[in-house]
């Protein structure tokens, strides 16, 4: 068994080999918590952002929707609105026109412009006494007993209507009919088979899209501008909230990206 000077040093030696030992394993902690520590940062940096980006999204998809539905909505009452206002004609009476018109290739947009064209011409007549209609006037009109007055009184679907029924009346074959009635607005002739018989296929075809519910109400056509300035306001208000947790959530990232990095 070693004595004396001996297993001292071997004692002494020992010992400093634990203390290194303890300093290099005090270390290791120190250096594994510090990396706990910064992959705990990362981690909530990290959540932070998807966090964010998930509330982003989410808002930025119910505005989008709310914004799309607002579009349809001004798309489906604005644009009805405006069209029966340039064809002189009532919201209801000009969708139902324009549904039958569907059925031989004219879009309500091109309905709104020959029932435009219609009143132009009337208007015309009877401020200047020509244009389009002189020869209407000239030629049909006294073989059927009607006048530029009586026109005049209509609205833009009644005087079209008018039009057609004064040139069967007064027996025109189809090319005369064809003239006329293109001499009034391109593409009418394409209407002839709706407007013939005093417009007994454009009243069916009418009816069977009030009964489909095709046809909005001028107190529909109401109700929906006024829901449409209320969701308006809406998609305003999730812009602003949009805008606000972005603006919240900004220094919190990027402070915790910086401490990521």
């Amino acid at each position: 068994m070693a004595t004396g000077p001996g297993l001292a040093m071997k004692m002494t030696a020992d010992t400093v080999g634990i203390s290194r030992g303890i300093t290099r394993t005090e270390k290791l902690l120190g250096e594994l918590s510090k990396s706990t520590r910064e992959a705990t940062s990362a981690m909530r940096g990290l959540v932070a952002i998807e966090v964010g980006k998930l509330l982003a999204a989410g808002f930025t998809s119910a505005s989008n929707a709310i914004g799309g539905f607002v579009s349809n909505v001004r798309a489906t009452a604005g644009e009805i609105g405006k069209l029966a206002q340039v064809s002189n004609a009532s919201v209801n009476e000009f969708q139902r026109i324009a549904f039958a018109a569907q059925t031989v290739g004219i879009e309500q947009d091109k309905m709104a412009d020959i029932l435009k064209d219609v009143n132009d011409r009337v208007g015309d007549f009877i401020q200047t006494g020509g244009g389009p209609m002189a020869d209407f006037f000239e030629n049909i009109a006294p073989k059927v007993g009607v006048t530029a007055e009586q026109f005049a009184r209509l609205s833009g679907p009644e005087a079209l209507q008018l039009y057609v029924d004064s040139l069967e009346k007064a027996g025109l074959s189809q090319q005369e009919m064809t003239f006329y009635l293109e001499a009034m607005a391109s593409d009418t002739t394409a209407l002839i088979p709706l407007l013939q018989n005093g417009g007994a296929a454009m009243d069916g075809l009418a009816d069977r899209a009030e009964r489909l519910g095709v046809v909005l109400s001028e107190d529909q056509t109401s109700a929906i501008k006024q829901m449409n300035g209320a969701l308006s306001q809406v998609h305003a208000t999730f812009e602003g909230i949009i805008a606000q947790v972005t603006a919240n959530l900004a220094p919190v990232v990027s402070a915790l990206a910086e401490d990521f990095l």
